[in-house]
């Protein structure tokens, strides 16, 4: 009797269990959070086709809550939707019925915001708006580039006028010369390119040897700056020697040098009487001949001029 009691509450308790899970599923799948702490607000529309329970509220195109009845009150429906707890409904808010998509027409609400400070409390009434359907949409949308299209026209038109109004012949054969011309130009262009394509080649060892002559100087870079240093400290030196002494020394110099070939001249002194006597200088010159004549003799035959006794002389009896 226990052991059937026992198995009668195992039955009963999973009976329990199941009913309750299939609530909370079925007001989580209607949109309600089973422990969630969202707000709730509610809505009135005329029509509600394509919005179904659990349909998502977007704010912005975030989605922030999700519609959890929807039901005929009067003449109206009203439609209660949560709201995650941080997001707030300024005052005079409207909740719109917008499209999901192009095809299937499924509806959503849209929270257009308003930036008034104060705020509808949870659980109370925002404005609603219903939707104008694609075709109004798309009309909106349109009939501004409408208007637009046909003042694009109209200006267009004035403006293909205006040109025919100024473009005669005459101006339409300069028109033609014209672009001869520039197609002309534009295969000079081309063949111009083309030469340059050829050279290309010469033109990159050009670059080539411009930065081996750079590399080179940039290597010896340290040579010039020692080399320019050198210049400066010799452009110094000049700069500060004393020039005008030496200068003046120099031409003291000059002066007793001509004195010396004026007094060789005048035949002054014994320099002057050698190059101005003759006689003098030939028989000067006669003397030193002779003396050489005598100095080669001694050479070949010293013995004539000088005798040498290793022993000594011999006393005579």
């Amino acid at each position: 009797m226990a052991f059937k009691l026992k198995h009668e509450a195992k039955i009963g308790i999973l009976v329990a269990v199941t009913i309750i899970l299939f609530i909370l599923g079925f007001n989580f799948l209607r949109g309600r959070g089973v422990f969630s702490s969202d707000k709730e607000y509610f809505t009135y529309y005329d029509n509600v086709q394509g919005l179904q329970e659990s349909a998502v509220v977007q704010l912005k195109g975030l989605t922030v809550g999700r519609v959890s009845e929807i039901k005929l009150q009067g003449d109206k429906i009203k439609v209660t939707f949560l709201l995650k707890k941080d997001v707030k409904i300024p005052v005079g808010s409207v909740a719109q019925l917008a499209s999901a998509d192009l095809i299937s027409g499924t509806k959503i609400i849209s929270l257009n915001m308003t930036n008034s400070t104060q705020y509808i409390a949870a659980g109370g009434q925002v404005t609603g708006k219903a939707s104008g359907g694609i075709l109004d949409n798309l009309s909106d949308q349109v009939s501004p580039l409408v208007g637009v299209m046909q003042h694009t026209v109209i200006s267009l038109d004035t403006l293909l006028n205006s040109v025919n109004n100024v473009i005669n012949e005459d101006a339409r054969r300069h028109l033609n010369s014209s672009f001869a011309s520039l197609e002309s130009g534009l295969d000079q262009l081309s063949a111009l390119s083309a030469k340059l394509n050829a050279q290309s080649g010469n033109l990159a060892a050009v670059i080539s040897n411009a930065n081996s002559i750079t590399g080179n100087l940039a290597n010896s870079n340290a040579r010039i700056t020692n080399t320019l240093g050198n210049l400066e400290e010799f452009s110094g030196s000049l700069r500060n020697a004393p020039v005008g002494q030496t200068l003046e020394k120099l031409q003291q110099t000059a002066d007793q040098l001509q004195g010396i070939v004026s007094k060789i001249n005048n035949s002054e002194g014994s320099l002057g009487l050698l190059m101005s006597d003759k006689k003098l200088y030939n028989n000067l010159s006669s003397t030193l001949g002779t003396l050489d004549t005598l100095l080669g003799d001694l050479k070949q035959h010293p013995s004539r001029y000088i005798n040498v006794s290793v022993f000594g002389r011999k006393a005579k009896d």
